[in-house]
């Protein structure tokens, strides 16, 4: 490679080259959010879930809770539509939110479902993260309307979990390195 002008433009193309690498190099022993045991029951009308979500918080995380920063968990249900010439099709059904903190005077975690407003209170950070992942009988909107005979359907299910204020630079990274935003793969399960 020949470079110009006391290497300027080396600096610049190597830089170019390896700011992909950087970017996405993330934490490689932080485990991805996981779904076990995920089953759906019933019938288009009244569809129910029953899953269990693990997640496997960094450190960072596990700093961060500690330090007064809320976690974020949201675990997404989607109907979705497969397409034989075209990318498939999905359309939220619903979307179930937790609040995760720690009460630094008591000692305790304390857990939020802002749909139902329900708290729990925890004195472990295993026992708050285990209550976290539980979905039993969840029910479903109905979708009896939206399916058609003619195509196959499925359900998707997505979880994540981030911390409520992230700094502008940590906020970027969080969109490349699972450190600091956990992301589960989702689970596809088809509709009969």
């Amino acid at each position: 490679m020949y470079c110009f002008k006391k290497n300027n433009i080396c600096h610049i193309l190597v830089a170019l080259l390896l700011a992909p690498l950087l970017l996405f190099s993330g934490n490689s022993n932080a485990q991805p959010i996981d779904f076990k045991d995920f089953k759906l029951i019933g019938n288009p009308a009244d569809y129910q879930v029953l899953t269990r979500v693990e997640f496997q918080l960094t450190d960072y995380m596990r700093e961060a809770l500690l330090n007064g920063i809320t976690l974020n968990a949201r675990v997404q249900f989607r109907l979705g539509k497969h397409r034989s010439w075209w990318f498939n099709k999905d359309t939220p059904l619903l979307t179930v939110h937790y609040q995760l903190s720690y009460h630094a005077l008591s000692r305790h975690y304390l857990l939020t479902r802002n749909d139902t407003n329900e708290h729990w209170n925890f004195s472990t950070l295993s026992a708050a993260v285990r209550k976290l992942g539980e979905l039993r009988k969840y029910s479903l909107p109905d979708i009896s309307k939206q399916l058609d005979s003619d195509s196959e359907f499925y359900i998707l299910a997505v979880a994540d979990l981030i911390p409520s204020s992230l700094d502008l630079p940590l906020r970027i990274q969080s969109y490349f390195s699972s450190e600091y935003k956990l992301s589960s793969e989702g689970v596809l399960w088809p509709l009969p």
